[in-house]
């Protein structure tokens, strides 16, 4: 391949960065004072300019999985030995009979400590939003739902997923996902509603979507070798 054709592929990704398809897990803990393993339903969202956006937080590798409460989903679980989403995420343990979600995902922590929750999460998205619940470990009746940010009230949307476990909505505008479990609903922006007084948030995030900046970084490279190699190219016919 010539930088020619690296300078036309690097025009197209910078004219196609904004909408690329991305895909972000999520854990819910739906207990206040329980065990936070945030296994209790397990989800991913999916679209096209789908992006988390978050003040607070920042991404990290996979960390060692155990009980250390670090980072906070890094707990023991009621519901057996190497249970919490670290493991349903990243496998190795009995959450999803030990396969990975999403073994390279990147786990959304706290920027300050990389060990605290980050508590106040939204989206915002280019179109249709595809929700995928793939566990729900569970005894209580834990619903999946969402909310607009747009919505003063906040109305709670069920997503009422099909036979596979899959749902597709369209929020039209910036977004957060809440959830219920049967009496309380948690936000991802914990200071619209239920709050548990440690100050964890009741939701685990993790991504394995391409950061726009970094696409766009490699892109503007690939534009840059084209233009130069096309400037040596015309200097040596001069």
């Amino acid at each position: 391949m010539n930088l020619r054709n690296l300078t036309m592929i690097g025009s197209a990704l910078l004219l196609s960065a904004p909408a690329f398809a991305s895909t972000y897990y999520g854990g819910f803990e739906d207990t206040i004072g329980g065990d936070y393993d945030y296994n209790d339903v397990v989800f991913s969202l999916s679209g096209s300019g789908l992006n988390l956006i978050t003040n607070t937080g920042t991404y990290i590798s996979k960390p060692a999985l155990g009980t250390n409460d670090n980072p906070f989903w890094n707990n023991s679980s009621y519901d057996g030995s190497k249970y919490n989403v670290g493991y349903c995420m990243y496998g190795g343990g009995n959450c999803n009979n030990g396969n990975a979600l999403d073994p390279s995902g990147l786990a959304l922590v706290n920027a300050s400590d990389h060990k605290s929750s980050v508590g106040d999460v939204y989206f915002s998205v280019g179109g249709n939003v595809t929700a995928d619940v793939y566990l729900k470990i569970t005894a209580d009746n834990d619903t999946l739902g969402y909310y607009l940010l747009s919505d003063p009230n906040h109305t709670f949307h069920q997503l009422a997923p099909n036979s596979n476990g899959i749902v597709s909505f369209t929020p039209g505008s910036d977004f957060g996902i809440a959830a219920n479990n049967g009496s309380q609903t948690f936000y991802s922006q914990d200071w619209l509603g239920t709050c548990d007084p440690n100050g964890d948030s009741h939701f685990a995030f993790f991504s394995n979507a391409p950061e726009p900046g970094a696409m766009s970084l490699m892109a503007a490279g690939l534009v840059g070798l084209g233009v130069l190699f096309r400037r040596r190219k015309g200097a040596s016919t001069n």
